[in-house]
């Protein structure tokens, strides 16, 4: 893995003055792409009230970075940028005391910038997994320069948000990996309780 820390903010800055209130952005990522879908790291719940721990699981599950660095590779072809990617780590996980790297002011989900390539997600273990020093905790936003897309990744919800063209987004949801589904950023989706 190559990221390192960014000291400058201004890569992010399109994100900490979106139109969107911070917990929108947060959960379902920035408005104004032409599609949207969501990456499911475990199924949606099937009834009212179900838990995370009791969600409908066929077989073993990749890890939720394992699934971001799938959906990452697919998206690296739709965009001009792809060794030029950016990835907001909540500061909450902790372990990111980093001397230079910039932090952004998310309300309530502070973060640290980092940059690389799109192809870093396939060589990136989750610090919270693996708590050696050379590793991070997963990414709360990934996004390439040229914004042609965006993944959300909040750490409450079951999914990670994806903005991107529809052609993009059209090639996600052919993937059979990972579990991706339609998304519209404009209706409330499924939640587990707490």
């Amino acid at each position: 893995m190559t990221v390192r820390p960014c000291t400058d903010a201004s890569p992010a800055q399109w994100l900490l003055t979106a139109d969107r209130d911070w917990s929108d952005l947060t959960v379902r990522g920035p408005l104004g792409y032409e599609a949207y879908a969501r990456l499911r790291f475990i199924p949606d719940p099937t009834y009212s009230g179900q838990r995370e721990g009791d969600a409908d699981v066929d077989g073993e599950l990749l890890p939720e970075i394992k699934q971001l660095a799938i959906a990452t590779s697919h998206l690296s072809s739709h965009t001009s940028t792809p060794d030029d990617c950016y990835f907001a780590i909540w500061e909450g996980w902790g372990g990111l005391e980093l001397v230079g790297a910039v932090q952004l002011p998310f309300v309530n989900r502070e973060a640290v910038l980092f940059n690389g390539a799109t192809s870093d997600l396939s060589t990136w273990v989750d610090s919270r997994d693996d708590t050696s020093p050379a590793n991070l905790p997963i990414p709360s936003f990934v996004w390439p320069a040229d914004r042609a897309w965006c993944i959300a990744n909040d750490v409450d919800p079951h999914f990670a948000t994806i903005g991107a063209s529809f052609t993009a987004i059209q090639e996600l949801l052919k993937n059979t990996t990972i579990d991706v589904a339609v998304d519209d950023p404009d209706l409330p989706q499924p939640w587990y309780s707490a």
